[in-house]
């Protein structure tokens, strides 16, 4: 019996990822975060019928240099990715709908930053798409918090492997 949820052996083999990748997961983690409470800032600044406050301009600068931020790290993100790749001949059915949900969010946060950008910067048509790829992020995003509660409540060593800290750093072992 493991002395703590985080002391399962990880799964067959597999290993912690590296600090790089753990840093960009969290770091995506608290920009979307960002994004989120920044949002309504957008209507306000574009609307017609009000005039936007200097607080409102601030959060639509940030939620634009965020988004932005996002679309590289996710770059980034994606790059470590292709270069760690894992063999497929071993992914059962658990494994390929985590495999789905991730590539899901890893298209859906480079098309909202992207269509964030257009929205901005060369077409303000753009903005529908931003926020129908924002639902679809949403969507996956409870995807991934209940896969990751799974592995919690299993015990199994998968939940520890993105954590940060020492007690991670071991990869269950």
């Amino acid at each position: 019996m493991p002395k703590s949820r985080w002391d399962a052996p990880a799964e067959a083999g597999r290993t912690r990822y590296s600090p790089l990748q753990i840093v960009l997961h969290w770091a995506v983690v608290a920009l979307v975060t960002v994004q989120w409470l920044t949002y309504d800032a957008i209507a306000r600044t574009h609307s017609s019928l009000m005039r936007p406050k200097p607080i409102d301009l601030l959060e639509h600068s940030v939620h634009t240099w965020s988004g932005i931020a996002i679309g590289v790290l996710m770059v980034a993100r994606l790059g470590l990715r292709f270069r760690r790749r894992r063999e497929g001949s071993r992914l059962g059915w658990k494994d390929r709908v985590a495999a789905l949900v991730h590539s899901g969010l890893y298209a859906a946060l480079l098309a909202q930053a992207a269509s964030g950008f257009v929205a901005r910067y060369l077409w303000g048509g753009a903005a529908l798409a931003h926020v129908w790829i924002w639902k679809a992020i949403l969507a996956l995003l409870v995807l991934h918090v209940l896969g990751a509660a799974y592995h919690l409540v299993r015990r199994d060593g998968v939940f520890g492997r993105m954590l940060p800290g020492p007690r991670a750093a071991s990869g269950g072992r």
